[in-house]
């Protein structure tokens, strides 16, 4: 038992430890909670690839088909649960609540589109 050494004696690096971001597998209908990365992560749970959201993702119940769906829907379309901003009447910008229906999410997506996330890779 000598060997043995604690894990704070192996210190992360601050820049990976700060922040955990949900990663969504819409195959398990799960979110994991991970470091940001530029590289693609595979589920822990059945293999398939995960997509990296922003930290305001909230996941829905696995078993609420309806809004895995839209969230499907969102990220296939660039919406990451990133801020989405609206301007106001005295020009000033105000923010914009996400759908809460699949419906509502194609009239979002139509109206938005041009502050969705380019996928660049």
């Amino acid at each position: 038992m000598s060997k043995f050494k604690h894990h704070s004696n192996f210190p992360k690096e601050k820049d990976v430890q700060n922040y955990l971001f949900p990663n969504l597998c819409f195959e398990c209908r799960k979110s994991f909670k991970k470091p940001q990365s530029n590289k693609s992560r595979i589920c822990p749970e059945c293999g398939g690839s995960l997509v990296e959201v922003s930290r305001k993702f909230s996941a829905p119940k696995s078993t609420d088909n309806p809004q895995w769906e839209k969230v499907r829907f969102l990220v296939q379309y660039g919406f990451i649960f990133q801020s989405v901003y609206e301007q106001r009447d005295d020009l000033g910008y105000y923010k914009v609540n996400y759908p809460k229906t699949l419906k509502e999410a194609q009239e979002f997506v139509v109206k938005y589109k041009e502050q969705a996330i380019s996928k660049s890779s």
